[in-house]
C-alpha cells in the first residue's frame, strides 16, 4: 500500500494553488488598472504635445512676421535716408 496518496499532502498543496491564483488574480487587475491610467496619461500627453505644437507653430509664425516687419523698416528708413541725403546734395 506505499501506492496511496496521502489526502492531507494534496489538500495542503491544493490550498496553496488556490492562494497562487488568487494573487494572480489580484495582480492581473491591478495591471489592468495600472493599464488603464498609463492609457490616459499617453492621452493626456498628446494632447499636451499638440496644443505644444500649436503653440510653437504661432511662435515661429509671429517672429517670422517681426523679422519681415524689421526688414520693413530698414527698407523705409534706408529710402526716407537716401532722399535726405539727396535733398541734402541738392541744396
Amino acid at each position: 500500500m506505499a501506492d496511496e496518496i496521502d489526502l492531507r499532502f494534496l489538500g495542503e498543496q491544493i490550498k496553496r494553488l488556490q492562494g497562487d491564483v488568487r494573487l494572480v488574480k489580484t495582480e492581473m487587475a491591478q495591471m489592468r488598472a495600472d493599464n488603464v491610467k498609463v492609457n490616459s496619461d499617453v492621452v493626456a500627453l498628446s494632447a499636451a504635445l499638440s496644443r505644444m505644437e500649436g503653440q510653437l507653430d504661432a511662435f515661429r509664425e509671429s517672429v517670422g512676421d517681426r523679422f519681415d516687419q524689421q526688414v520693413e523698416l530698414i527698407k523705409s528708413s534706408f529710402r526716407a535716408l537716401s532722399e535726405d541725403i539727396q535733398t541734402i546734395k541738392k541744396s
